[in-house]
């Protein structure tokens, strides 16, 4: 197995961070993975919408954080599963930083692009076609692949920069 590892580093292709919400399993290009941090104390802020929690203050920084269960439509872990793998992922997009809850962090790993499936019909009329970038099989799960850049809609954005994010 350690062989496997050392080989799959050393792969041409592109790396992604997978991730688990629910029982759903994603990932997100490497680039786009500004930093994964245990939570922080998040600040509600009144008027941002239904799809953002709140503000945490990173470093003298303030990051939205994002309602990623509710913006992919999945139901979010039960209380009971375990709490402490709970992580929040700070993306950098081209419109600001953003941040958003994960159930867990599994690995970084490398894909071939060529291994990498178009998302189904289904999956992408539901509203936010754009958002799945595809789908692939990673150490024998599927990872659905995220466009961080499309996860949060503009009016969610111009929301956050007014307020000064």
């Amino acid at each position: 197995m350690k062989y496997e590892r050392a080989y799959d580093r050393s792969r041409k292709g592109e790396q992604l961070v997978t991730f688990r919400l629910g029982a759903e399993y994603y990932g997100i290009h490497v680039s786009k993975v500004r930093e994964i941090l245990r939570p922080l104390e998040l600040f509600p802020v009144p008027g941002m919408g239904k799809d953002i929690e709140g503000v945490i203050n990173l470093r003298g920084e303030i990051i939205p954080v994002a309602k990623l269960h509710s913006l992919l439509g999945i139901e979010p872990a039960a209380n009971g599963d375990a709490p402490h793998k709970r992580r929040m992922i700070i993306i950098e997009a081209s419109r600001g930083s953003f941040g958003f809850f994960v159930d867990e962090v599994l690995e970084v790993t490398r894909i071939q692009m060529e291994d990498m499936q178009a998302a189904p019909e289904l999956a992408r009329s539901a509203g936010r076609p754009d958002v799945v970038t595809g789908i692939v099989k990673v150490s024998g799960r599927m990872i659905v692949c995220l466009n961080s850049e499309k996860l949060i809609t503009d009016d969610v954005m111009a929301k956050e920069l007014a307020i000064g994010g």
